[in-house]
């Protein structure tokens, strides 16, 4: 799938989910930000996902995704709109079973900073929809054995990642947990050079595979740093 159709895909779901969240909510109603009457400009989220491939045969048939986590800081407008800064970790295990007749041990590790944009669409005092596209600069080392030859290559290349979230408050209020749902798309691909092989058993040497695509699906969490009138209900306790 081609990263400017999902990418419209996005767009299409952001415009479907705000029409949504008006209609539930009341067209000619001003939706309360979560938390109370002061919006919680000051937000700490994180996301924990399992990665599948899906582009990049190489990627797809050589690499099995453990684990893509990120964690950042976000500053929440009164409009619901947020932007954030945040780092993705992210964790590849070499199939062993693509390599028959080879032996191949190795893993790949993806560091990630990265800058994002977000809505929330608040539908009703508990539940709320959020939608983001995160921007960031992978770099990507791979690293292990090929039968008796030792490999470790580091390649770098930009990352797109639109989200949609969706999440459900606390009694506190101070606190989300949700589904994440989220797809990449980097800037780089992944071939017999990752491996430093000639080629890669079942794909031929040299084919463009173009650049690496997953999907990751996972738990994500919410903090709302407390405000004025969380500080204040305090001090009244």
């Amino acid at each position: 799938m081609k990263f400017k159709v999902l990418t419209i895909f996005m767009l299409l779901m952001l415009i479907g989910t705000d029409s949504f969240g008006q209609y539930t909510s009341g067209s000619n109603k001003k939706k309360r930000s979560n938390g109370g009457k002061d919006v919680h400009h000051s937000v700490i989220k994180g996301d924990f996902k399992l990665p599948t491939p899906i582009s990049n045969k190489a990627f797809r048939g050589v690499l099995n995704g453990v684990t893509d986590m990120d964690l950042s800081y976000n500053y929440r407008l009164i409009s619901d709109f947020t932007f954030g800064v945040g780092f993705k970790y992210g964790f590849w295990d070499i199939d062993v079973n693509s390599f028959p007749s080879d032996k191949v041990t190795g893993k790949m590790k993806v560091l990630n900073p990265f800058i994002s944009v977000s809505k929330i669409f608040q539908q009703n005092s508990q539940f709320f929809i959020e939608t983001e596209l995160k921007v960031g600069y992978n770099s990507m080392n791979t690293t292990g054995t090929y039968n008796v030859n030792t490999f470790d290559h580091n390649q770098t290349g930009i990352n797109f990642e639109p989200k949609i979230g969706l999440y459900l408050q606390t009694p506190s209020e101070l606190l989300a947990f949700g589904l994440t749902i989220n797809y990449n798309y980097i800037g780089a691909g992944f071939s017999e050079n990752n491996l430093e092989v000639d080629k890669i058993p079942g794909i031929d040497a040299g084919t463009n595979n173009g650049n690496s695509q997953y999907f990751s699906v996972g738990f994500g969490f919410y903090t709302f740093l407390p405000n004025k009138d969380d500080m204040a209900a305090a001090k009244e306790r």
